[in-house]
């Protein structure tokens, strides 16, 4: 009961770590408006979490041509690893522990 607790709620800390990061770079690449306090906090929020991703093999950021918005190859990159990460640790969470038999135990009398 304990764990599945725990497990609920860093899964709803994994997705809201996910929608940050996946905000960030969605709200970069369509060029978000800055003004917007939404997106400003977006930016504000999502920057502890993306920023050991800078300058991670050696990519920079891109200007998008279509949107005037930026490509930002750290926020993808966080996005992923966060993604992998979070999964890894929900799929031990939920994973049974020590061995049991799946078999059915049949008794003959």
């Amino acid at each position: 009961m304990i764990r599945g607790l725990v497990s609920t709620i860093l899964g709803l800390l994994w997705l809201a770590l996910l929608i940050l990061v996946g905000g960030r770079f969605l709200a970069l690449l369509v060029d978000a408006n800055r003004s917007s306090e939404i997106v400003d906090r977006l930016y504000r929020h999502s920057d502890f979490w993306v920023k050991p991703f800078f300058g991670m093999f050696n990519l920079a950021n891109k200007t998008v041509n279509n949107t005037g918005g930026v490509f930002e190859p750290a926020s993808l990159i966080a996005f992923v690893v966060y993604l992998v990460l979070g999964l890894v640790i929900l799929s031990v969470l939920s994973a049974p522990f020590g061995w049991t038999s799946h078999r059915r135990r049949t008794y003959v009398e």
